[in-house]
């Protein structure tokens, strides 16, 4: 009983991973853990490029079919307002190298911030919270 249990779970799986294969395919994307709707916007091989429902363009990314499922037809999309302990705008601290550097968050995502250095040479980045200092 226990190996059939075993093999349908198995090919439920496969199923699952399967129907994610053609560009355009609701999907939903695994990232640190937690699971995201999204899209395939290319194929390459065994790679997937996708994009996540919601966010911007910088949070495409080449999974393989490991992260990917059938994505749920009527869940809503995750929402940037996970995190509440910074919004847009707050003026923060974070390393820059080894250095710590005063920088403005410009985009909340799920997990991360976008931060705008002061130092506008050194552009923009990513940090996650543990990572940002409030100014």
């Amino acid at each position: 009983m226990r190996h059939l249990s075993l093999l349908a779970t198995a090919l439920l799986f496969c199923a699952t991973v399967a129907n994610a294969q053609n560009v355009n395919d609701a999907v939903e994307i695994e990232s640190a853990g937690s699971w995201y709707p999204g899209k395939v916007l290319k194929l390459e091989g065994d790679k997937f490029f996708v994009s996540y429902d919601g966010w911007s363009e910088s949070f495409n990314e080449w999974v393989t079919k490991e992260r990917l499922r059938t994505g749920k037809t009527g869940t809503a999309p995750a929402t940037p307002a996970a995190l509440t302990k910074f919004k847009v705008g707050d003026r923060v601290e974070v390393e820059y190298g080894m250095a710590p550097a005063p920088a403005t968050i410009v985009y909340v995502g799920e997990n991360k911030y976008e931060v705008e250095f002061d130092y506008k040479p050194w552009g923009k980045k990513f940090y996650t919270e543990k990572e940002i200092k409030k100014l």
